[in-house]
């Protein structure tokens, strides 16, 4: 399995949970907050988004490592086996939903895909300055604990199915576990 690909989903978890941002920069949602230091909503989705399509990608780049290594591996068999892993069937939902704006078939079952909700908590403990000008808001955080992110993966009916970084992480190790079985042989 490629290490590259592994290391990129990891580097993309990592810099969607960083929330610093260059001050002065950041919009929150339509433009009615600015949070200083705090990295807009889309940046982080986009970022999310990104680990969840490369992390799919690695099947591809796996299967064909597989197959090329050992001759008695089928590609069906190792299909099958990344069908046993919870984690990798919503991976594939959202990222084949990101590729493809609409998913038609879905591996879970249950349509999964992803919801990034940031909340703000004001109040005087998280909040040192807020300055309204030309309707809109800034405010100056007193720590970190003022933005908050969220990222769920949820079904089309809105059931909640997993958080989003746990389920890269099971994957990233279902990929792991999976490369070792079929190695083996």
């Amino acid at each position: 399995m490629s290490i590259d690909i592994r290391q990129k989903v990891s580097r993309f978890m990592n810099k969607s949970l960083d929330m610093e941002w260059p001050v002065g920069v950041v919009d929150f949602e339509s433009s009615t907050f600015i949070v200083d230091g705090s990295k807009p909503l889309q940046h982080v989705q986009d970022d999310i988004e990104t680990a969840f399509l490369w992390c799919w990608s690695i099947k591809d780049h796996l299967i064909e490592q597989l197959l090329a290594s050992n001759s008695k591996v089928k590609k069906k068999t190792i299909e099958d086996e990344i069908n046993t892993y919870h984690s990798l069937l919503l991976c594939s939902d959202v990222a084949n939903g990101l590729k493809h704006k609409t998913l038609n078939k879905s591996r879970s079952k249950k349509y999964a895909k992803l919801s990034v909700i940031q909340t703000i908590l004001i109040n005087k403990e998280t909040v040192s300055m807020i300055q309204k000008l030309d309707g809109q808001y800034f405010i100056t955080p007193s720590n970190g604990d003022c933005v908050k992110v969220k990222a769920s993966i949820i079904s089309q009916d809105e059931e909640y199915l997993s958080d989003a970084y746990e389920c890269l992480s099971k994957s990233l190790e279902a990929w792991g576990e999976i490369s070792s079985k079929f190695s083996d042989i």
